[in-house]
C-alpha cells in the first residue's frame, strides 16, 4: 500500500506540479495492482452501474464499515455509505448540462448527477483521481471531495464492494455519540465551523480540522444534519445544480446550509445505524424510541394557526366529488404534524384506515411579521400508503427501505389518486385539480371568479355555481381523470393538438419542432439561444382564439390566425395532458421563430445567451458603479444569428433596449392557451410586467419592428427569409424540407 500512497502523492495531488505517469508507466502500475485501470465511458454507462453497485451493497455493510474508519482511520472505509445513499437515491435520468463548452478552465457538468464525463460519447476517466480520497488523509488533498458526484461514487463503491467486512468496535460508537452529542451545543445560528470547533475542543478524535469537517459532510449527505429546506439523501434526492455555492473552501451539500437550530435528524442516525448500534450512539441512557424523542420536542410554532377539525377550507364530499377526490369516510382516524420555515406555518393531516395513509390534508400559511396571515394553501389528495404501525412507511418495491412517517417522506410519493390544490392570495386565488400518475387535469377556468375567493364561504359560493354549470358529460372527463393509464405519446412537427380552456371552450396549438433534434442540425450557428435552453424544449404557435368546437379539422384551421412562436417543455404533450387531434402539412406561413435583440458583456464561457440581456441590464443615461458598456449586439432571427459592434449601435435601438427585454431565452414548463384572443392590451391589463410587451412579430409593435429591420438594412415589411438572405440561415421552406427529411 505504501508504493500505491506515493503514486497517488505525486501524480493526483491537485496541488502538485502537472507530472503526467508515462502510458508505460501507467500500464505497469495498474498491472501490479497499484492503480486502477482507467475506461471510458459515457454518462448513461456511469450511472447505470452505478444504480447496479447499489442495488448490491447493504445499507447496515457501509455503516459499519463508516464507523470502522473513525478509529481505525483506514478512509477506504469512510465514505462508503454517503455514496451508497445518495446512489439509491439517484434518479435514472438522461444527461442535463447548462449548454456550457468544454474548455482548459471550465467544465461542463451534468445538472442531476455532477457527472463531468461521457457528454458526447465515451470518455476516459481516470478513477484514480477519485481514489486519492479513499487512501490518503483530508489534510494532504488540497481540496475537499465532492461526495455528491457521479464518478466519485461510482469509484467509491467499486473499490469498496471488493473490500473485506468491516466489524465497528465500542471506541466508533463512543467517538460518533460524541460528536452527535456536540450538536446541541452549537448555538442556534452557528454553522457547521461551529460544530466542527466543537468537537476539535473536546478532541474526541485524533483527527484534523479538515477530517472532521469531511466526517461532517458525510453525516450531512446521509441525512444526519440537514435542513428544512435542504435535505439529505436518505429519502430524497437534490440536483446536483441544486447544491448551492461553497463558502470558504466549505462545499458539502447540505452541510453548507445546515445551521445550529437545524438540530440532529435523530430519525435518520436511528434508520442508518439502529439495527445494530443497540442505543450506544447515545451515550449515558439509553437509546430512546423515536416517538419519545419526538415528544420532548417543543410544540411547534405552527399549532397556533390552526384548529384540530378544522381546515382552511372545508370541502364538503359533494364539492370532492366534482373535483375528482374521494370522500372522507367518518371511520378513519387522523392525525397532524406541524413544521414551520420561515414565515410559513405547515400543518399536515393523514388519514388512516387502519394501517394504511388513504388522504392526506396540507395546509400552509404565509404569515407576516404581526402575526397576520398574507396567503394560505390548502391541498387535498387520495393515496394508499401501507405502513408499520403508523409508524414506518413500507417501501413501495422489494427494492426499497421502510421510512419514518413524516410530511416530508409521505408527500415524497406521487399520489395514487387525485389531488386539487386551492391558493388564496387577495386577488390571485386559484384551483386546480389533476393526477400526477398520468398528468391529466381538470380544466376548471373560471379565472376571474376564482381570483376573488379569499376564505370557506368564498369557495363554497364558487363550488355552488360551477356545479350547476357543469356540462352534461362533465363527469366523463372526472373518470378519464382519475382512471386514464398513464401515456407517453409521439409527435412530430406539423401535429395540432387541443387544450382545454374550461368545461366548454378548447385552444389549439401547432408543433413547429423539437429545439433537441435542431440543436444537431449543421445549420443552425454555433451561437443560438436553442443551445442554452433546459428541459426538452418544443417550438409551438398556439392558434389566436377561443372555441367551444372540440373536433376541429386541419382544414378549418388553415385559415385561422396563429400566434407569435413559444418555446415550451413538451411534457403537456408527451404525457397527453393535451390531446393531438389532427395533423398538417407544414406550409412557410406556419413557420416563425422570435426575433431577438439582446445585449452583450464580453464574450466567455461563463456568459451565455441565456443570461446576456440580465447581465448587460443597465442604462447609459444611469450607469451603475463598475459596470462598463456592453461589448455587442446580439441579433437572432430564426436560423441566423450575428453580433454588432456597440459603438455601431444607433441610440434609438440603445434606447429600445434601454426600455424593455427584447430577448427571451427561457422555455416555458407548460402549454398554456392564455393568451390565446387576447390583445397586448389585455394581458398588460392584468399583468403589466408580462414579457409579451416585447414581442418584435406583434402587431402593436410594428413601428418598433420597422425600426430595428431599417438599423439592419431590410424593408418594413421584411420577413424571416429576407433576414436569412441577408444574413445566413434557412428559409421557411428549406425548414420545412429539412423536418421532413430529419423526422
Amino acid at each position: 500500500m505504501d508504493t500505491k500512497v506515493t503514486l497517488l502523492k505525486k501524480y493526483y495531488l491537485s496541488y502538485r506540479p502537472n507530472e503526467k505517469l508515462s502510458a508505460s508507466d501507467m500500464a505497469n502500475a495498474v498491472k501490479k495492482g497499484l492503480l486502477l485501470p482507467p475506461a471510458a465511458m459515457t454518462h448513461d454507462e456511469i450511472i447505470a452501474e452505478i444504480k447496479t453497485l447499489s442495488a448490491r451493497i447493504s445499507v447496515e455493510a457501509a455503516a459499519k464499515a463508516f464507523l470502522y474508519s473513525l478509529s481505525s482511520g483506514d478512509m477506504r472505509y469512510r465514505s462508503a455509505i454517503s455514496s451508497l445513499l445518495w446512489a439509491k437515491a439517484l434518479p435514472e435520468h438522461e444527461l442535463r448540462s447548462d449548454g456550457v463548452e468544454r474548455t482548459e478552465w471550465r467544465t461542463p457538468s451534468c445538472m442531476i448527477c455532477g457527472c463531468v464525463h461521457g457528454f458526447t460519447g465515451a470518455e476516459e476517466i481516470d478513477p484514480n483521481e477519485y481514489d486519492v480520497f479513499r487512501y490518503l488523509p483530508p489534510k494532504q488533498y488540497g481540496r475537499e471531495p465532492d461526495f455528491t458526484s457521479a464518478e466519485y461514487v461510482l469509484n467509491d463503491l467499486r473499490e469498496f464492494e471488493k473490500l473485506p467486512d468491516a466489524e465497528p468496535k465500542d471506541e466508533d460508537f463512543r467517538i460518533l455519540g460524541s460528536m452527535l452529542s456536540c450538536v446541541g451545543e452549537v448555538k442556534s445560528h452557528n454553522k457547521d465551523v461551529a460544530l466542527l470547533g466543537e468537537i476539535k475542543n473536546r478532541k474526541i478524535l485524533d483527527a484534523t480540522g479538515n477530517a472532521i469537517h469531511c466526517i461532517l459532510g458525510i453525516l450531512s449527505v446521509c441525512g444526519i444534519l440537514e435542513s428544512e429546506e435542504h435535505k439529505g439523501f436518505l429519502h430524497s434526492f437534490t440536483d446536483h445544480s441544486e447544491h448551492g455555492p461553497g463558502r470558504d473552501g466549505l462545499s458539502f451539500y447540505p452541510l453548507n446550509f445546515w445551521r445550529g437550530k437545524d438540530g440532529m435528524n435523530y430519525d435518520a442516525v436511528d434508520e442508518i445505524f439502529g439495527s445494530f448500534s443497540n442505543g450506544r450512539l447515545f451515550p449515558g441512557e439509553e437509546k430512546l424510541p423515536i416517538a419519545e424523542v419526538s415528544a420532548k420536542k417543543s410544540v411547534s410554532k405552527a399549532q397556533e394557526y390552526f384548529t384540530d377539525g378544522e381546515y382552511t377550507v372545508m370541502l364538503t364530499d359533494e364539492e370532492r366529488l366534482y373535483l375528482a377526490l374521494d370522500p372522507i369516510d367518518s371511520k378513519w382516524e387522523t392525525v397532524s404534524m406541524f413544521s414551520v420555515t420561515y414565515i410559513l406555518k405547515k400543518r399536515t393531516t393523514l388519514f388512516y384506515e387502519g394501517n394504511a395513509i388513504v388522504k392526506v390534508i396540507y395546509e400552509e400559511h404565509a404569515v407576516n411579521d404581526d402575526g397576520n396571515i398574507r396567503t394560505r394553501q390548502y391541498i387535498e389528495y387520495d393515496t394508499r400508503l401501507e405502513t408499520e404501525n403508523r409508524e414506518k412507511l413500507l417501501p413501495l418495491t422489494s427494492r426499497g427501505r421502510a421510512k419514518p412517517v413524516t410530511p416530508t417522506n409521505v408527500m415524497a410519493v406521487k399520489p395514487f389518486g387525485c389531488c386539487v390544490n386551492i391558493y388564496l392570495s387577495p386577488g390571485h386565488s386559484s384551483i386546480s385539480a389533476y393526477n400526477l400518475r398520468n398528468s391529466q387535469h381538470i380544466a376548471i377556468g373560471e379565472n376571474e371568479r376564482v381570483r376573488r375567493i379569499m376564505n370557506d364561504d368564498d369557495l363554497h359560493e364558487f363550488m355552488r355555481y360551477y356545479i350547476s354549470t357543469c356540462p352534461d358529460d362533465y363527469f366523463e372527463r372526472i373518470a378519464a381523470v382519475r382512471n386514464m393509464e398513464h401515456q407517453t405519446v409521439r409527435f412530430a412537427p406539423g401535429d395540432i393538438f387541443r387544450c382545454q380552456v374550461d368545461r366548454e371552450h378548447y385552444a389549439y396549438g401547432l408543433i413547429l419542432g423539437r429545439t433537441r433534434k435542431i440543436e444537431k442540425w449543421s445549420e443552425l450557428p454555433e451561437q443560438h439561444s436553442f443551445r442554452c435552453l433546459m428541459t426538452q424544449p418544443i417550438i409551438v404557435r398556439m392558434y389566436d382564439f377561443i372555441t367551444t368546437d372540440r373536433d376541429m379539422t386541419a382544414e378549418e384551421l388553415s385559415g385561422m390566425p396563429l400566434r407569435s412562436p413559444d418555446i415550451c417543455s413538451d411534457n403537456d404533450i408527451i404525457w397527453g395532458r393535451h390531446k393531438i387531434v389532427t395533423h398538417k402539412e407544414l406550409v412557410p406561413d406556419d413557420i416563425q421563430f422570435r426575433l431577438q435583440l439582446a445585449r452583450q458583456m464580453k464574450k466567455n464561457e461563463h456568459f451565455t445567451l441565456f443570461t446576456a440581456e440580465t447581465f448587460a441590464k443597465m442604462s447609459p443615461k444611469e450607469p451603475k458603479p463598475g459596470m462598463k458598456a456592453p461589448r455587442a449586439l446580439y441579433v437572432e432571427w430564426g436560423f441566423a444569428s450575428f453580433e454588432i459592434k456597440w459603438e455601431d449601435v444607433p441610440d434609438n435601438i440603445r434606447q429600445l433596449l434601454d426600455e424593455g427585454v427584447y430577448f427571451n431565452g427561457g422555455v416555458s414548463l407548460g402549454i398554456s392557451a392564455y393568451l390565446c384572443g387576447k390583445t397586448l392590451a389585455d394581458v398588460l391589463k392584468e399583468m403589466p410586467k408580462h414579457l409579451m410587451q416585447y414581442d418584435l412579430l406583434l402587431p402593436e409593435n410594428k413601428d418598433k419592428f420597422v425600426m430595428v429591420m431599417n438599423f439592419l438594412g431590410l424593408p418594413a415589411d421584411s420577413t424571416i427569409d429576407d433576414f436569412a438572405k441577408k444574413y445566413g440561415g434557412i428559409t421557411r421552406k428549406e425548414y420545412i424540407e429539412l423536418v421532413d427529411k430529419r423526422k
